[in-house]
């Protein structure tokens, strides 16, 4: 009956240790998403308020797969990219079509997005009416975001190590005295 006891501690730590995984894991996941939300919304706001495309996105191009900084990309209707500040192979960034269908029906959308081998991105994307760009969309590297969610996997395995053996010494210190 002990026994059991133990299988079931060890259930429920095993679940616990689950549940923390996954609810820091989706924490870092979509806070990776926070500076993109902003300059969304911020771009959006400026091409509404009549400002150029060239005015909202100035400075030097640089290349997004090597780079931890946010970018910004407006898009046409048709999804073709107008105007960047960040490239990948040398091209402004062209997102899969359906990236923009998913906007048109439901609004705003935020989804990881990888382009090529080792190159993955937190993308936010939203619709703006401000002819010719009708997308803004705003990426970075989940280069950082996926470490953290590395390490911190780590630390939760060493926790449940940690806590399995203590149950397993437990059990049999438990077992070796009620023989006694």
């Amino acid at each position: 009956m002990k026994s059991l006891s133990y299988i079931t501690a060890g259930c429920l730590v095993s679940v616990i240790m689950l549940l923390i995984y996954a609810g820091l894991q989706q924490t870092y996941r979509t806070a990776a998403n926070d500076p993109q939300v902003q300059l969304v919304q911020d771009v959006c706001r400026q091409l509404q308020e009549g400002k150029e495309a060239d005015e909202v996105i100035a400075g030097n191009a640089f290349d997004i797969s090597r780079s931890l900084a946010p970018f910004i990309t407006l898009y046409d209707a048709q999804g073709k990219p107008l105007r960047s500040n960040g490239l990948l192979n040398g091209q402004m960034p062209m997102l899969p079509k359906g990236f923009f269908e998913e906007v048109k029906k439901n609004g705003a959308f935020e989804v990881s997005w990888q382009p090529r081998s080792a190159v993955r991105m937190a993308m936010v994307i939203d619709r703006v009416d401000a002819e010719p760009v009708q997308f803004v969309a705003s990426g970075r590297s989940l280069q950082l975001a996926e470490q953290r969610i590395g390490n911190m996997l780590l630390m939760v395995f060493a926790a449940w190590a940690a806590c399995m053996a203590l149950l397993t010494v437990s059990s049999i210190l438990g077992n070796f005295i009620s023989r006694r």
